[in-house]
């Protein structure tokens, strides 16, 4: 692509794609290994609320110019969860609150099945927004220059969707492992 297109054009188009490939592994997969429903709508959603506040608070300014700053991987993450805690925190309630609707509505059966896939999701997608951009800065090498505030939000955005994606990849391929998918299906009288 030429110099024309904003980088953050480019990072939300690869989110876009990854929320596809969340989707079409969502329905590859067995009932039994699938997160609950909703979740991964409502982590995305509560991110955004989390972002709203770290943004009231300058922080997204911040990690933005920290991000060019030359800093090592493992500090640009530590930083990234620091000043990104109350989307960090919201990701995780906000998924996490279809389990407990469905709880209130009597389907405890369900919750357990999907307890440890939406953790699993939820997680990866955690680690996908955190990685996001800090992976970005290191892959192109960014020196003394911020690449800015959207490319940022974007980079996040494109991190939490891969990393669902991934994280339904790991469910899909050990759905298919010999034995697992008959124990998991097998009702109980």
């Amino acid at each position: 692509m030429g110099s024309w297109v904003p980088s953050w054009v480019v990072y939300l188009a690869v989110a876009c794609a990854g929320m596809l490939a969340h989707l079409r592994l969502h329905h590859a997969l067995p009932a039994q290994a699938r997160p609950v429903a909703g979740a991964m709508t409502m982590a995305m959603l509560g991110m955004f609320a989390g972002l709203a506040v770290d943004a009231s608070h300058g922080r997204l300014e911040l990690l933005a110019s920290l991000c060019g700053g030359g800093l090592p991987l493992g500090l640009l993450l530590r930083w990234h969860l620091g000043l990104l805690a109350a989307s960090n925190a919201a990701l995780v309630l906000a998924g996490m609150l279809p389990m407990l609707w469905q709880a209130r509505a009597g389907a405890p059966s369900a919750c357990r099945r999907g307890l440890l896939p939406t953790l699993l999701c939820l997680g990866c997608m955690l680690a996908g927004m955190n990685l996001g951009m800090p992976l970005l800065v290191q892959a192109q090498g960014l020196r003394g220059g911020s690449p800015g505030l959207p490319a940022m939000l974007a980079a996040m955005q494109a991190g939490m969707s891969w990393g669902a994606a991934a994280a339904l990849a790991l469910l899909r391929a050990a759905a298919r492992m010999p034995g697992l998918p008959a124990k998991a299906a097998s009702p109980r009288s």
